[in-house]
Formats: structure tokens, C-alpha cells, sequence
């Protein structure tokens, strides 16, 4: 048995092994995600088409009302949150890159060339588009609160505090203002 390890273990060591095993790797990925690509392909661009970034802010902005609704103990709250753009898409894409060496009169001359380009996906109905991996949310750029009992510095501290640490916000992008 350790003879056979041994034997292979020799064999991996040559980068021609190792980029064969790794190209069947990716080929075996590649073939495994085709029995379940259209299903998780369809989730997935229903999500990011049903999902705006105006549903994302009205979201946030009734999660933080119910924070300060529980913080204050009043439920006459109002908060406006502000993003900062729309949402980022980032699209699996492929470099391919060739490099030549050329060797003259003792002189080493290198030139390289590269392509990038998106791998796409066939869709549903025939076409193609680009192959998503990730959508990011836009960032918070202002909340603002106006609530009874806000004007008191221990409770704007609490609701400040707890603001920051469920939205991952720094404390300059929160204002906090009593009302009536």
C-alpha cells in the first residue's frame, strides 16, 4: 500500500499532473452543476429581479423604527435611512494570457498579451447573460431618528449604540432628535 502512495506521490510533483487533476476537477464541477442548473439559475435571477434596493431600505427602515419603538417604549417614531447607490454586481470572468520570450544578442526581450472576458450562461429562453456570483447591497449612507424621549442623552446613546451594531454603521452616519 505505501509503495503505491509512494509511486504517486512522485507523479504529483510534476505540474503537468497537477493541471490535469485540477483541469478534471473543474470539468467535474462544471458537469455536476448541469443537472441542477436551471433551477438554481431561475431562484436566482428571480431573487435579484423581485428584490429592489427600495424593498432593502424599507426593510431596514422598519427594523430600526421597531428598535427604537422598543428602546423608547413609544411607538411615534420616525426614521429615515439613506444608501448610498444601487446594487453592485460581480460576474464570473475568465483572463487568458499568453507571454514569449525572445533572446537576441545576449539582450532578453518579453512581451505578454491578455483577454478578459464574462462566462455566460445559456437563460431559459435562448439567450445568453453573463454568470452572476455576487450581488452586494448598497451601502447605508444616513440614518436619521426622530423619536419621543430622543432629546434624553442616555436614551439617544442606547438607541445609537444598538443602531450601529445592527446596521455595521459608524456612529457620525446616525442623528438622533426628540420629538413630540
Amino acid at each position: 500500500m505505501n509503495n503505491i502512495f509512494l509511486k504517486y506521490k512522485d507523479k504529483l510533483k510534476n505540474p503537468k499532473a497537477l493541471i490535469i487533476l485540477g483541469i478534471a476537477g473543474i470539468v467535474l464541477i462544471f458537469l455536476s452543476s448541469l443537472g441542477t442548473g436551471s433551477e438554481s439559475s431561475e431562484s436566482a435571477d428571480t431573487f435579484f429581479t423581485e428584490f429592489s434596493v427600495e424593498d432593502y431600505r424599507l426593510k431596514l427602515t422598519d427594523d430600526v423604527e421597531q428598535i427604537v419603538q422598543q428602546i423608547t417604549g413609544n411607538s411615534d417614531v420616525t426614521v429615515v435611512i439613506t444608501l448610498e447607490s444601487g446594487m453592485r454586481y460581480k460576474y464570473a470572468d475568465v483572463t487568458e494570457g499568453s507571454s514569449e520570450d525572445k533572446t537576441e544578442n545576449d539582450t532578453v526581450q518579453t512581451s505578454s498579451e491578455s483577454k478578459q472576458g464574462y462566462i455566460t450562461v445559456k437563460t431559459s429562453d435562448g439567450g445568453e447573460q453573463a454568470l452572476l456570483v455576487t450581488a452586494q447591497m448598497p451601502e447605508i449612507r444616513g440614518v436619521a431618528i426622530v423619536c419621543v424621549g430622543g432629546d434624553n442623552e442616555l436614551i439617544a446613546e442606547k438607541i445609537e449604540n444598538t443602531v450601529t451594531a445592527a446596521l455595521n454603521i459608524t456612529s457620525h452616519r446616525v442623528s438622533i432628535a426628540g420629538g413630540n
